[in-house]
């Protein structure tokens, strides 16, 4: 036998016997017994004696971790922000229709809407209610107040990379004057513009107009576009289904959602060309509608993200579960107006009692929509008005004294009722709700039989225009007149305008009215102005030709993951909601703060 063979010997397995193996289990066994006695079971008893510290070396440990997440969070909201996101596509429902997006035809909602986000202006008023530069850099004014030279700012440019000039200005004020061209805008045909150089414009008026600036808020038109189109043609040209535009927004398409064209949607983008700051979103979709109740169905399937054109809180609950809404302040008042010269309404006495049996409070807290106060013909916020006057007492008395005494059960004189017609606007609830509330009023405490009359704005039959508001075919009026960022009212109470064509619908005259209404608005000098309009006020007052009702409040309703409005901003209309919506966003994102 090798070596090799003897090696293998020495690690050749032994075999035991099973009463060998058995032996060896057991002491295995008790040598394991005896460690853990050792170690482990002797030991027990001194656990108790460091559980106390065990236990708060936990509770040190959970303290720091919690300390180290808190000061994560702190330092997070220290650094860091919530700011939109750029991108996405906002979609906002509005009323139509939308029959031209030319912007000197624009009426409904939703052409007023899309003529904000297409043109740019002169001057725009800004998010506090101010106006502000938009197109224009500077203006500069003469010493006699009657000329107005206007700088644009450099380097403005159409949707199309053409060059937008003072040509594109004068252009468009040479529009407004023309009386071809039937633009909804009016007040021109005695203004002229020149150009003095491509970025300079000259404006001269026939005299004094203290509101010019405010004027300068119209949409500027292409010329190299339309210079070729006669103004009788204009509102039929292409230009009205596809503008160029100078607007944040370009016109893309108009897309038709029902085949009555009841529900359409203008698809605007971005336009790169703006003058101002790009706009954080990339597409804007007006989502137009024939009625409100089709933007609430809108609003309830996520057909959009947001509304002007509503009122929140006659809203149902899984509407206001999904939204949220901010309230604005609207520079338009809604008013009862007198027909000064209806045979019922001639007297001021009667319009004053009417007036003061009329708690308006009381009536804008009973409307199903949201209001603010209003107590004369200029808002609060521009000249200071005194509150409206409530006294039934006196306003019997005042009736009596005039004749009216109550026969069998109804005011009467001379065989004649005091039973006066309330016009009212069928479509808009406000205004029926409103008229309904005067009549309940006149008939319970002052025993008037007054009549409502609501009258289809939409019907070719009941034209507003030509069978109510020219010929004065009313006794009273519930109408809402847009009061603007200027205290001028000229328009609506001076007796130059108690015509056909003009806007004074009460056909109030007061040589005292029209006098402190014309030096108002030719004195530049605020204190001037005020003094002038606080003695217009106080006229209006006295004569009583209408009650102010109330100041429309805008609703906007809107998902909360959006940036829209901001809760501190000031309206003038509707429409200038679009002062600040180069900046509106759909999503939110965290960023770090600049040091």
């Amino acid at each position: 036998m090798s070596a090799d063979d003897s090696s293998w010997r020495e690690f050749k397995p032994t075999t035991l016997s099973k009463t060998s193996f058995n032996q060896r289990i057991k002491h295995i066994e008790q040598a394991s017994l005896r460690h853990a006695h050792r170690f482990v079971t002797s030991r027990l008893d001194r656990l108790s004696g460091v559980k106390r510290q065990v236990s708060g070396w936990v509770v040190l440990v959970m303290l720091l971790v919690g300390l180290s997440a808190a000061q994560w969070v702190i330092g997070r909201q220290a650094y860091t922000t919530t700011t939109g996101s750029p991108g996405g596509t906002y979609s906002e429902g509005v009323l139509g229709p939308v029959e031209s997006l030319n912007p000197l035809y624009a009426r409904s909602s939703a052409e007023l809407s899309a003529a904000r986000l297409l043109f740019a202006s002169l001057y725009k008023y800004d998010t506090t209610g101010s106006l502000k530069g938009d197109l224009a850099e500077s203006i500069a004014v003469d010493d006699h107040e009657k000329t107005y030279t206007v700088t644009l700012r450099p380097r403005l440019r159409w949707s199309d990379g053409v060059n937008l000039t003072a040509d594109d200005v004068v252009f468009t004020v040479n529009l407004l004057a023309n009386p071809e061209t039937n633009a909804t805008l009016s007040g021109w045909r005695s203004i002229k513009a020149i150009k003095v150089d491509d970025r300079t414009v000259r404006f001269t008026l026939p005299s004094s107009y203290a509101p010019f600036r405010h004027a300068l808020t119209f949409p500027v038109l292409p010329e190299h576009v339309l210079k070729d189109v006669k103004p009788s043609e204009l509102a039929e040209h292409s230009f009205s289904q596809a503008p160029t535009a100078s607007g944040p927004f370009i016109f893309r398409l108009t897309q038709n959602l029902a085949s009555d064209g009841s529900r359409k949607v203008v698809h605007l983008v971005a336009n790169p060309y703006y003058h101002g700051d790009r706009t954080k979103l990339e597409r804007f979709q007006l989502y137009v509608y024939s009625s409100r109740d089709d933007i609430t169905k809108a609003l309830r399937t996520k057909e959009i993200l947001a509304t002007p054109s509503l009122n929140y809180d006659s809203q149902a609950d899984d509407i206001k579960s999904m939204y949220q809404s901010d309230s604005y302040v609207l520079n338009n008042g809604v008013y009862a107006l007198f027909n000064t010269q209806s045979e019922l309404l001639q007297s001021s006495e009667v319009r004053r009692a009417l007036s003061l049996s009329v708690n308006t409070t009381a009536l804008r807290q009973q409307l199903a929509i949201s209001t603010s106060e209003l107590n004369g013909p200029i808002i609060s916020d521009l000249v200071s008005t005194p509150a409206h006057a409530h006294n039934v007492e006196q306003a019997r008395q005042l009736l009596d004294e005039a004749g009216w005494k109550v026969q069998d059960g109804v005011r009467q004189k001379d065989g004649v009722k005091l039973a006066p017609s309330i016009v009212s606007l069928k479509g808009n609830s406000a205004f029926e709700e409103v008229s309904n509330k005067l009549a309940e009023i006149w008939r319970n405490e002052l025993s008037i039989e007054a009549e409502v009359r609501s009258i289809d704005p939409n019907s070719g039959i009941q034209d507003v225009l030509q069978s109510v508001l020219q010929p004065r075919n009313f006794d009273i009026l519930v109408y809402e007149l847009v009061l603007g960022g200027d205290p001028d009212v000229f328009a609506y109470w001076h007796s130059s305008q108690a015509s056909i064509s003009g806007l004074n619908f009460s056909n109030y005259n007061s040589a005292l009215a029209d006098d402190a209404l014309s030096s108002g608005r030719a004195r530049i000098s605020p204190k001037l102005r005020a003094d002038r309009y606080d003695r217009f006020v106080k006229k209006w007052r006295e004569d009583v030709p209408a009650i102010a009702l109330y100041r429309s409040n805008m609703n906007y309703i809107h998902l909360g993951s959006v940036g829209a409005l901001g809760r501190g901003t000031e309206l003038v209309s509707a429409e200038d909601r679009f002062s600040n919506v180069n900046r509106w966003t759909i999503h939110e994102t965290s960023v770090y703060k600049t040091p």
